[in-house]
């Protein structure tokens, strides 16, 4: 049995955004509207790993693996947050390292932008703006192009192997009090990938930082109202198609999406695109 309903953010990840009756807000970019939804109908599409004239399912079951793996990493730290006894060991850290690279490359815009980085290595420079819906319908062969590539043997397997933990980076459970904010793209990366995020949840996140960058010696870490700010901001400035929230958004959010997809004069502006700061 294929599948041709593919989700590109895996909903053992999402499901936690959503409320007891697996509801979700979320602002559609392409339909230019909100609404309350089942997080199982958001971050699909047909067929966004296979070929126009085959459906093998082999980037899905591969992805399927992984998405096993860091279900049960975040389980356990949701589940332990607040307990004294948890401990996220090396070997999970680098599966959280791991698997944030993996869901930065399968969406739309991560396999893009890999794409032109091993096409262009030489010339490739850190983008100061995201992808948008333009740039990935113009764009729709080199997501095609990865999809075949890492269809084959082991070469997803052997690329992700490669990534782990670097020595100068710092991990970091980070507790909101305030809600934050996913998307189709949840990665968000800074500082030229030096400070790496992934919300796991409306209220934790978990993150990673050079030590150059680094804002705490503390495992577990408390986000300051700026940098909830920081985050849902730029949870907007890269979402492609959904923007996803445990509850309604607010007047500020709305405003700045309003601002982000539909106001044509406005640009995304510091902290998101300073010298520092760039959003990939």
């Amino acid at each position: 049995m294929f599948t041709r309903k593919q989700h590109y953010y895996p909903r053992c990840l999402l499901k936690h955004f959503a409320n007891e009756n697996n509801m979700v807000y979320v602002y559609i970019r392409q339909a230019n509207k909100e609404t309350f939804m089942n997080y199982e109908k958001v971050c699909v599409s047909s067929d966004a790993y296979e070929s126009e004239d085959r459906v093998d399912n082999i980037l899905e079951h591969k992805l399927g693996k992984y998405e096993s793996e860091i279900e049960k990493v975040v389980d356990y730290i949701i589940k332990n947050i607040n307990s004294k006894s948890l401990d996220v060991s090396v070997n999970m850290q680098n599966k959280i390292f791991q698997y944030i690279h993996l869901q930065y490359l399968r969406t739309d815009a991560g396999r893009i932008n890999f794409m032109n980085l091993i096409e262009n290595p030489f010339t490739h420079k850190p983008r100061k703006k995201p992808i948008d819906l333009d740039e990935i319908q113009k764009n729709k062969k080199k997501i095609k192009k990865f999809n075949e590539i890492f269809k084959q043997g082991n070469k997803l397997e052997n690329l992700l192997r490669k990534m782990k933990k670097p020595s100068n980076m710092n991990f970091h459970i980070a507790t909101s009090e305030d809600n934050l904010l996913t998307s189709d793209n949840p990665v968000i990366a800074t500082d030229n990938w030096k400070q790496i995020m992934l919300p796991i949840t409306p209220n934790i996140l978990v993150e990673f930082q050079e030590n150059t960058i680094n804002s705490s010696n503390n495992f577990e870490v408390r986000l300051t109202k700026n940098k909830i700010k920081y985050v849902n901001q730029a949870t907007i400035n890269t979402a492609n198609y959904f923007i996803i929230s445990n509850k309604e958004f607010t007047h500020y959010q709305h405003k700045y999406i309003d601002n982000r997809f539909n106001n044509k004069n406005w640009e995304i502006g510091y902290p998101h695109v300073s010298l520092k700061n760039k959003i990939f």
